[in-house]
Formats: structure tokens, C-alpha cells, sequence
């Protein structure tokens, strides 16, 4: 088994060499450079444990945005306007959820978005056992001290409740590719103090979230508006993202948070409607032929009664002679 486990890494080594050196030489053609610091290619990572990915690049760099991507899907989004212009290096969460190799891959944007540069970085996530988390005998007696303890200090409960969807309701329309915000607003309706709480993707079309986005401290009772940087699906139908809060102890609680917009389909067909309007202009030129057809017979008629009223007055007159 060990010796596949080391043959698969030594596969992965050479992928990694090779896209790296791609990665160089696009950024000599775009005048850009990024380097991912940690983790490095061929280090195991352990299952839902959050690693913090870290990128470099030279200072006084104009970028624009920087996307955080694991096996071809966006994990995190950074803008430049969000951090501080000397800063040089980004760190990026994740949490790894899927046992087996993964492609970590962040791409550094330009100023205008237009050019781009990339590195990567091969990893190995597997399920650590429990066996090497205790390792020494002190550690089981901790339990014993702690348990008569536990049930004076586990009195509040935790639970959320959605008020309302402040921004982009459920099947808000979106241009593809667009950048919007999703807001919630929440409560803490338990009796629980929210320390060291975090949002994180359930299921469904992450759309560029961070995961885990982590929440300020939150008292018993408090509303607070909660929002998540997404990114618009590029390709159109509903999409739907499922996402929740988390305990401090990794424990789900409240109801889920939803976001569901629609990409629409092109519209190609309103250049047709100018068409029509065409092929009506012609029939009315037909309208003048009945014009000409009045007038020729109504002048002849009155110029024919003239000539039979003068003869006649002039007959009477010759008679008285006597």
C-alpha cells in the first residue's frame, strides 16, 4: 500500500513541474508573478481541517482580484481593494472535504482583469486516525478530571433563526459572471455565546464563497446581518448554494442559508422585429387610380342644354300686321 501511496506522489511531483513551468512563462509574457508558499507540493493534509493556502507576489504588483481554486472549483475570491496596498502576501482558507489528491491552483489577476498568471501546488488529503492524535497516557486522564466539570458548564444551547434575506431574494436574475453580495439577517435566538463561530458551503453551487467565512463574537439574543462575496454562475438555469453556521466544535446549527439566482438565456431573436415593417410601405401606392376616373364625367353634361333656349323667343313677334 505504501509503495502506490509514494508512486502516486512522485506522479503528482512531475504534474506539478510541468505546470509550474507553464505557469513561468506566462507570467513573463504578462509581467506578473505568483508564488504559493504553503502548503508545498506533496504534503498531506488532514480531512476537514482548515489549511490556510499562501501566495506571494512582488511588491508594488497592480492586481485586481485573486482566486483560490481546488481541483477546478473557485474556493475564495480576493479583491484588491480589501487588503492594504503594501500587502505581498494573501492567505486564502479551505477546508479540504474530499479524501485523495487535490490541485491547488491560485490565479493573480491584473489591474483591468484582463491577464492573469497561475501556480500550483499537488497535495494529499487523507483521514488522520485517532490513533495519532493521543499519543501520550497523560492525555486519557484529562477526561477524568474534566467530567465532573462538564455538567455545571453546559447549561446553554445553540441556535440560529433567518429573519430575512436583506439582499438578492431567492430567484434573483444575474448577468453570468456577475459579483454580488448575499446578505442574511440572523439571530441567535440560544442561550449561547457565539465564539469563534463560522459560515461554511453545505452543498449545492458554491459560486466562489469562502469557506469557512468567519463571524464575529455574537451574544445570546443579538441580530446581525451576515454576508457572503459570491460569484454568478457563467452558464444559465436556477442554481442554488447551501450554506450553514458553525460551532466552535464543528457542530451545524440553525437552518440552512440559501442563495438561488438565475442566469437567463440569450436573447437572439429581438433583432428580427425591424423586418416586418418593411414589406407594408408598398401596398399603399394603389390609392391614387380613383381620382382620375370622377372627374371626366361630370363636365360634359351641362355644356349641351344652351343652344335650344335661344330659337325659341324669337318666332312669336312677326304677327301683328292688321
Amino acid at each position: 500500500m505504501k509503495k502506490w501511496f509514494f508512486f502516486g506522489l512522485f506522479i503528482i511531483a512531475l504534474v506539478v513541474l510541468g505546470v509550474l513551468f507553464g505557469c513561468k512563462n506566462q507570467s513573463s509574457s504578462n509581467n506578473l508573478q505568483i508564488e504559493i508558499l504553503e502548503p508545498v507540493s506533496g504534503q498531506i493534509l488532514a480531512l476537514n481541517k482548515e489549511v490556510t493556502v499562501r501566495s506571494s507576489f512582488p511588491f508594488g504588483t497592480k492586481w485586481s482580484r485573486l482566486e483560490l481554486s481546488v481541483n477546478n472549483q473557485l474556493i475564495h475570491l480576493d479583491l484588491y481593494k480589501n487588503h492594504p496596498v503594501s500587502a505581498v502576501v494573501v492567505e486564502q482558507p479551505w477546508i479540504p472535504t474530499e479524501e485523495g489528491a487535490a490541485m491547488i491552483k491560485v490565479t493573480l489577476f491584473d489591474e483591468r482583469g484582463k491577464n492573469f498568471v497561475s501556480a500550483e501546488v499537488a497535495v494529499l488529503v487523507q483521514a488522520m486516525s485517532e490513533a495519532k492524535i493521543i499519543t501520550t497516557p497523560t492525555a486519557a486522564l484529562t477526561p477524568v478530571n474534566t467530567a465532573t466539570i462538564t455538567p455545571t458548564s453546559t447549561p446553554c444551547t445553540m441556535s440560529a433563526i433567518l429573519l430575512a434575506d436583506v439582499t438578492i431574494p431567492s430567484g434573483t436574475i444575474l448577468t453570468p459572471g456577475e459579483y454580488f453580495t448575499k446578505t442574511w439577517r440572523i439571530q441567535n435566538n440560544g442561550t449561547c455565546a457565539w465564539k469563534d463561530y463560522k459560515l461554511v458551503y453545505v452543498r449545492g453551487n458554491r459560486m466562489g464563497g469562502t469557506s469557512p467565512t468567519r463571524l464575529r463574537e455574537i451574544q445570546p439574543g443579538e441580530t446581525f446581518d451576515l454576508s457572503l462575496d459570491l460569484v454568478a454562475p457563467s452558464y444559465q438555469g436556477f442554481h442554488e448554494g447551501v450554506w450553514q453556521i458553525q460551532s466552535d466544535t464543528n457542530v451545524l446549527i440553525g437552518t440552512e442559508l440559501n442563495v438561488v439566482v438565475g442566469i437567463p438565456t440569450p436573447t437572439a431573436t429581438k433583432t428580427k422585429t425591424p423586418t416586418p415593417t418593411q414589406t407594408v410601405t408598398p401596398t399603399f401606392t394603389t390609392t391614387p387610380t380613383y381620382t382620375a376616373t370622377q372627374t371626366n364625367t361630370v363636365t360634359p353634361t351641362p355644356t349641351s342644354t344652351n343652344p335650344p333656349t335661344s330659337t325659341l323667343t324669337n318666332t312669336p313677334t312677326a304677327t301683328p300686321d292688321d
